[in-house]
């Protein structure tokens, strides 16, 4: 069991990479006039991470902290929604929007399911993207119970007001936490999230149910980093995954990986990234 002053360390780290980020975010415009809420750290090639909720974009910062002096790094809030479903094409258009905002044809860095919206916006529009990362994203979600019951109750039917969000954070904990990132603390920041149910329902679960990868379409240079003690996406679906994103995908396992695979293991991770990116050409000489 993780000693107390272990999660208090993890807790300050969290809190103080969120300050990094609310203290970098400004308001941009998008091309479509709409506006956004985005952070820009460091310099050279672009890498747009893909996120899922605000409150998560914290995981990006091992990442951010270790190659930002190679790469410019742009992490931003989506647009959710608590009461209309948003799904992975709404997503992938946004996404695309910050990066026709930022400038550049940039890389694209995805953790999680967030990762169904990297691969559909590199499906859409190949030419934008120099790059696509995937940490931890499955071939297809398919959960045992209860989970699954869950989800496809959720999914299906207006009953999350039915579901006691005690319990949606019992499983969130248990499937989302690992050894560093434990389920008691996944538990407790769970429940600082506002009406938790009506989001996970609008704007997390369709990044999941939405993720129909197929053979044969994608055309980017990608590679797809995992870890062996992946509570919510197994080593099988990983590797289905990498296979389903074409020759052009790697796929990296790293020993003691856990589902928050930046926290769990940033060496290894970073390591991976590095390679990949130089095996590119970036950053440039």
């Amino acid at each position: 069991m993780p000693r107390t002053a272990d999660l208090r360390r993890l807790q300050s780290t969290v809190d103080r990479d969120r300050a990094v980020i609310a203290d970098a975010t400004r308001t941009a415009t998008l091309p479509d006039g709409s506006t956004i809420r985005l952070a820009r750290f460091g310099s050279g090639p672009t890498v747009v991470c893909a996120p899922m909720i605000a409150e998560l974009n914290f995981v990006y910062l091992p990442h951010v902290r270790a190659l930002s002096e190679e790469f410019e790094f742009v992490l931003y809030e989506p647009r959710i929604s608590r009461t209309t479903r948003v799904g992975a094409a709404d997503r992938a258009r946004e996404l695309l929007a910050v990066v026709d905002a930022v400038g550049a044809r940039a890389h694209v860095l995805s953790w999680s399911d967030a990762g169904s919206v990297a691969y559909l916006a590199g499906l859409r529009r190949p030419e934008a993207l120099r790059s696509v990362v995937f940490l931890g994203l499955a071939d297809r979600y398919t959960f045992p119970p209860p989970l699954g019951w869950l989800t496809r109750a959720l999914d299906r039917w207006p009953v999350q007001r039915l579901f006691p969000t005690v319990l949606l954070r019992l499983l969130l904990s248990h499937f989302l936490g690992g050894d560093r990132l434990t389920p008691r603390w996944v538990f407790r920041e769970t429940g600082k999230i506002p009406r938790l149910a009506d989001l996970f329902k609008h704007s997390v679960l369709p990044c999941m149910t939405d993720h129909r990868p197929t053979p044969g379409r994608f055309t980017i240079p990608s590679v797809l980093i995992g870890g062996d003690r992946d509570t919510l996406v197994t080593t099988d679906q990983m590797r289905r995954m990498a296979a389903l994103a074409g020759e052009g995908c790697d796929f990296v396992l790293v020993p003691g990986g856990e589902h928050i695979l930046g926290y769990a293991a940033p060496d290894p991770v970073n390591t991976a990234l590095r390679e990949f990116y130089a095996r590119l050409g970036d950053p440039h000489p």
